[in-house]
């Protein structure tokens, strides 16, 4: 009876121990299920891609390859980090990352205004800002040389040249005339004839020698023309390649202002957009690089502007002797992987991209998809 009494009372127990605590059935239902908290599936990460060679290519069959590529799926495979490559537009990366619809771009340049939306890693690659121009043909650099020579001052020099001819002519003419045996007598048109080759050749230093002056005035005469000529030859020589100087000083470019001279395109929203703008260079947008190319054809731009490793490869591989290129130097592009805010593998990725690209192999890897780097 006692043992029975017993019974009841653990069962009546039990009851309000159910209904006090409700809580205590949950690890119960946890274990009954058989999955703990710690085995959950890890959070897959969406890395943002876009075709920018040699930093990504999509291939025929959708892979992505390419240095920014394959530096990203280093570190995932080291941290056992899942993702999905998701392909997107360049210019909607930034805005992408910073509401939080992308995790990760391996391949963005670090500056001022994305550093507001986005988080960067630390960079692992320096490459300078970089424009192209178009090659002149063969004619083109003929046509180039006699519009030098048509110019106006050169004009003003060749006339000076003919008026000198034809004074000094006139006067070696008069002084050696009555010399019968001279090479300037005869009939006075004969004589000018011969004084004006005999000029050109005075003039120009070529000095055949078939004719020559008898008298001591006209040898005097002579003497200064033969001056004069040298000058002339100078200033004309020297007019010429002092035109062309100032024209490959025009198209050249050293500082990034220096684009203020040109046409320029860009690509829509890259970091040479950023400073095109922010220094209040007009510059025409493009959504690809190869839509910029296409801009030279359609004589919308005269040059294109980014950076020097993304248009070396470009100019070697997709269109090798069209186009020229000319750094500059005071537009360097940094590149590194942008990340939405406060991402919670951002560490880790950081301390991973630091070890394989202070490695002492980090720039062969780096230069078989880049080419030979210069800096």
């Amino acid at each position: 009876m006692h043992g029975r009494e017993m019974g009841v009372n653990a069962f009546r127990l039990l009851l309000c121990s159910l209904v006090l605590f409700p809580n205590l059935l949950i690890p119960l239902k946890a274990d009954n299920a058989g999955v703990a908290p710690s085995q959950q599936p890890a959070r897959r990460l969406k890395v943002a891609v876009f075709d920018r060679p040699p930093y990504s290519f999509k291939g025929k069959d959708g892979s992505w390859s390419g240095l920014g590529i394959e530096l990203w799926e280093q570190i995932a495979e080291r941290l056992s980090i899942p993702y999905d490559f998701v392909e997107m537009r360049f210019e909607d990366v930034c805005g992408e990352l910073h509401e939080g619809k992308s995790d990760v771009c391996p391949l963005l340049a670090i500056s001022g205004e994305r550093a507001d939306q986005i988080e960067f890693t630390e960079p692992y690659l320096f490459s300078h800002g970089a424009v192209i121009t178009q090659q002149k043909s063969f004619l083109g650099n003929v046509s180039s040389f006699y519009s030098h020579i048509w110019s106006r001052e050169v004009m003003l020099i060749l006339l000076s040249m003919l008026i000198g001819m034809a004074i000094f002519s006139l006067l070696l003419v008069l002084i050696e005339r009555r010399h019968v045996q001279g090479h300037f007598s005869g009939p006075t048109m004969k004589g000018i004839g011969s004084a004006l080759w005999f000029s050109a050749v005075t003039m120009t230093t070529v000095g055949y020698g078939d004719k020559t002056p008898h008298s001591a005035l006209g040898r005097i005469v002579t003497f200064f023309w033969m001056l004069a000529g040298v000058l002339l030859i100078a200033l004309f020589t020297g007019t010429i390649a002092s035109s062309i100087t100032m024209e490959q000083i025009q198209r050249g470019i050293v500082h990034f202002d220096d684009l203020a001279r040109f046409r320029v395109g860009c690509l829509e929203g890259s970091r040479t957009d950023i400073m095109l703008n922010s220094r209040g260079i007009p510059a025409v947008r493009y959504s690809t690089p190869e839509a910029g190319i296409e801009g030279f054809t359609k004589n919308q731009i005269n040059a294109y502007a980014g950076d020097s490793i993304s248009l070396e490869y470009w100019m070697h591989h997709i269109a090798p002797g069209k186009f020229q290129i000319s750094l500059v130097p005071d537009a360097e592009m940094i590149f590194a992987f942008g990340t939405k805010p406060a991402l919670p593998e951002l560490s880790a990725i950081n301390k991973e991209l630091l070890k394989i690209t202070l490695a002492p192999d980090w720039r062969a890897k780096a230069e078989k998809w880049t080419g030979p780097l210069s800096f």
